[in-house]
């Protein structure tokens, strides 16, 4: 028989450069290919006549799904008694998309993915940006956090911060009962100019809520012991955590350098100490004795950091990079012994990949990393890219009970490299310079291995924001397409695009 040995497995993915149809082979992906098989058990659309995104997703138990979304549409689909039934925000054909129009948009979906059993708007009169985290409290209660425009957000009494600071944008948090019908309270924080949060929120064992962002506001309100009062650059990374009630400001910091710097994501561990990641232009950018990387290495790094519960000490911090760009990418995530993953994107052909990753040398112009920080902080446990000939970026690293490694994305790589099995074998992007489909990429627990890569979407351009389980194993998928024939199914909630882009679910479960 046949044996594929280490030297024929380096031919075979060697010819993939020549020839980007052939599809490479990982050691030990006979039984990977037959475990990471999937189809879609449904697919929608969700969107109106302008443009919608999806950003995050929560599985129930009982099948149902939750979405946190951005729409600049005005025909949505909303549900009776809602916190806001109808479109809030200024008219998108008014200006710049990324400053004009759109409101938060939350709905829950049928375990079958044919209903919508609640759904509404949330927002003020200028925008808000696509809900940039979305959790469930202890009670099943749900927190979001994002950014606004609006002066006139549905602030609650007793708030910590009711009014606008502006005049750029705010940061915001709110809480909504389970059901949409209830605003339990909703907060700025906020100062005189640009407050802007990225990437997720984080909520500690009692419910406490951490936000973060960036701020280019001198006098963006810090407390007492904070780690870092004062503003540095001309723009710096920004931790705040408030109370579960959303009444009262628990401790905010700043961090940064002299340059530029911002965060796309924070964790807690059990003893309420906060991880962060993010990515900076400082050459200053505060770093800890014995950091696996102590100086700037490009135009842009990645950072990783840790600080404590009260927020006064930094406990590790390290940039991540190479000779380029690197930008960290939403939501990293945090394991019970303290490592902590981040996704992202790099330009670096010198990139700090390490001994054994999947992947040491650029491919694209662009491509994904994974990177894996150890539990002390000094080291990099692993590093990897993962990419093709043309464009990636990766997002929201998500392990299962085994602790193999999802990340979604977006690719423009014809050749980008797919497993057997995959869901979508054949790139499908559009013509535009930066259309492409969406990736789904599963490693090994040490970032060794390509379990399963597939790609997903249209003729357009799909973009997957967020990936989540479900309690027996499915997978869910939510992002925005331009695609009129993304692979939605019979009886989904909506079966053709409504606008220029439209947000999409997608449910995977394993293949028979």
């Amino acid at each position: 028989m046949f044996k594929i040995t280490p030297f024929i497995l380096r031919f075979i993915c060697v010819a993939i450069a020549i020839c980007p149809s052939i599809t490479c082979l990982a050691e030990g992906d006979e039984d990977d290919s037959k475990r990471f098989r999937y189809v879609v058990q449904y697919a929608t659309y969700l969107g109106g006549e302008a443009w919608d995104q999806a950003r995050e997703v929560i599985p129930y138990p009982d099948g149902t799904v939750l979405i946190g979304a951005m729409s600049a549409s005005a025909n949505m689909p909303t549900t009776e008694g809602v916190v806001q039934p109808r479109y809030a925000g200024d008219d998108p054909s008014l200006g710049h998309g990324g400053v004009i129009g759109g409101d938060g948009y939350l709905a829950r979906i049928s375990a079958d993915g044919s209903k919508i059993l609640a759904a509404t708007y949330f927002g003020g009169s200028k925008q808000e940006r696509g809900v940039y985290g979305m959790l469930l409290d202890s009670q099943g209660n749900i927190v979001i956090g994002s950014a606004t425009r609006s002066p006139d957000m549905p602030t609650t009494d007793g708030a910590y911060q009711t009014r606008y600071g502006g005049p750029d944008a705010d940061m915001y948090a709110a809480k909504l009962s389970v059901d949409l019908q209830k605003i339990l309270w909703c907060t700025y924080f906020g100062a005189s100019k640009n407050d802007w949060p990225r990437g997720g929120i984080a909520l500690d064992g009692q419910d406490n809520v951490v936000i973060v962002g960036g701020t280019n506001s001198k006098d963006f309100l810090t407390t007492e012991n904070a780690y870092q009062r004062e503003l540095k650059g001309e723009r710096d990374a920004a931790v705040v955590k408030l109370s579960a009630d959303g009444s009262r400001l628990i401790f905010s910091t700043l961090l940064g350098g002299s340059s530029w710097d911002g965060l796309m994501g924070a964790q807690f561990d059990r003893s309420g100490n906060v991880y962060v990641a993010g990515h900076t232009r400082s050459s200053d950018f505060p770093v800890t004795p014995g950091a696996p990387q102590a100086n700037l290495s490009g135009k842009s790094d990645c950072f990783l950091a840790k600080l404590s519960a009260d927020g006064s000490e930094l406990i590790y911090s390290t940039y991540l990079g190479g000779k380029e760009n690197e930008f960290a990418e939403h939501r990293p995530w945090l394991g019970r012994d303290g490592s902590f993953l981040l996704t992202g994107v790099t330009g670096s052909a010198g990139f700090p990949a390490t001994a054994g990753a999947y992947q040491k040398k650029l491919q694209g112009k662009t491509d994904g990393f994974l990177t894996k920080m150890s539990p002390d902080g000094r080291r990099f446990a692993f590093s990897t890219l993962l990419g093709g000939s043309g464009g990636e970026f990766f997002l929201t690293p998500t392990p299962d009970a085994d602790g193999n490694i999802f990340m979604v994305g977006h690719t423009t790589s014809e050749g980008y490299p797919i497993t057997p099995g995959a869901l979508q074998s054949q790139y499908g992007g559009g013509k535009r310079q930066w259309d492409g489909d969406g990736a789904v990429a599963v490693l090994s627990p040490d970032g060794s291995r390509l379990l399963y890569s597939t790609y997903l979407g249209g003729s357009g351009d799909d973009l997957i924001r967020s990936v989540a389980f479900g309690p027996n194993g499915e997978v869910y998928l939510v992002g925005s397409t331009t695609s009129p024939d993304f692979p939605v199914t019979a009886d989904a909630v909506q079966a053709s695009l409504s606008g220029n882009a439209d947000a999409f679910i997608v449910k995977l479960v394993s293949a028979p």
